[in-house]
């Protein structure tokens, strides 16, 4: 458990959320806890994630959104442009902290990057929360709430030997660093350790639908007869699928397998084309952040570590499992009010 600090101000049972762009006027003038209208002081939280223009990431901004509407309190929310565009979210940050809002929830593209502005935000007395990316060894971090992407590889891993017990694997990575990314390949590879299956790919896509495919045609090239693919997200996955058909394969032939759980990964299995997606809970991931964070300046303590834990979908309860996601993503236009 980690022992947290006392609030400065209550939370209000009736606070509005606020959705705008970190770096927005938050109504005080000189940033900090805002009033409610009724003579009441609610939280600033900012909330800034990856990026906010994939299927995954409305969902944990609807998560987020949720959360905040239940606890009463202020949220900005932003994110990069792209994952890839690190600079971006750290100046997203770094504006966070000039508004000297009372927590901040990160969801890290690089931790080698992203931790000084983080360092600089704990000294500033904000406490920080991560989601869905830890900083492996950043002691700065309240709690870590996501996923164990060692083990969601290794779900994926027990899937595929579920599905087959030779044949060859193409492994498609996200962003090169990408500690989420990385881990979930690192935990196929290590299961599949041992098998019939060989790995005769191992690529990275930048977690990108264009790139994905893009690779998949290269790998395509030079192993025609690859019999398997594991991709780290499901965009890329999909990119993979756009290449496969492109190069005349049949779908009964290659078993495709994604991570994240999204509404395109689920409309892919419904039209009989992806396999399975190994889904991070991610709506659970923005609300929990929230929720903990309120946990947290109100004086309470919280885990370290929050594990939300992953769902296997596939084209049997993929239906199901896409009509909670309807009920839990953020609009769209989300991203454009950045």
């Amino acid at each position: 458990m980690r022992h947290t600090r006392h609030a400065l101000a209550a939370v209000a049972a009736t606070g509005a959320l606020l959705l705008a762009a970190c770096g927005g006027d938050n109504g005080t003038g000189d940033g900090g806890s805002t009033g409610d209208g009724d003579g009441e002081e609610t939280y600033d939280v900012a909330v800034v994630l990856k990026t906010l223009s994939s299927p995954f990431w409305l969902q944990v901004a609807g998560g987020v959104e949720d959360g905040a509407e239940a606890a009463g309190v202020n949220v900005t929310l932003a994110g990069a442009t792209a994952e890839t565009q690190v600079q971006e979210q750290i100046d997203k940050v770094r504006a966070a902290i000039t508004q000297q809002v009372d927590a901040l929830v990160v969801a890290p593209t690089q931790a080698d990057q992203l931790e000084p502005i983080l360092q600089q935000a704990v000294d500033a007395d904000i406490p920080v929360l991560l989601v869905d990316t830890d900083i492996e060894g950043w002691d700065g971090k309240e709690t870590f709430v996501g996923t164990d992407n060692y083990a969601a590889g290794v779900t994926a891993g027990e899937f595929i030997l579920e599905q087959a017990d030779s044949g060859t694997i193409a492994l498609i990575r996200g962003v090169p660093g990408n500690p989420s990314t990385d881990s979930r390949v690192d935990g196929v590879i290590d299961t599949l350790e041992g098998s019939g299956i060989e790995v005769v790919a191992d690529l990275a896509a930048n977690s990108d639908r264009a790139e994905g495919r893009s690779v998949m045609a290269d790998i395509l090239q030079s192993n025609p007869d690859v019999s398997i693919v594991f991709a780290a997200n499901d965009d890329m996955a999909l990119g993979a699928l756009e290449a496969v058909k492109a190069a005349g394969v049949d779908l009964e032939d290659i078993l495709v397998i994604g991570v994240d759980g999204t509404s395109d990964a689920v409309d892919s299995m419904l039209a009989g084309e992806l396999d399975a997606s190994i889904a991070q809970n991610s709506y659970q991931m923005g609300r929990t952040s929230v929720e903990l964070a309120v946990e947290l300046l109100d004086g309470g303590t919280i885990d370290a570590r929050v594990d939300t834990g992953v769902t296997v979908v596939t084209p049997e309860n993929a239906e199901e499992y896409g009509a909670s996601l309807e009920e839990q993503a953020a609009d769209e236009d989300v991203a454009e009010e950045q």
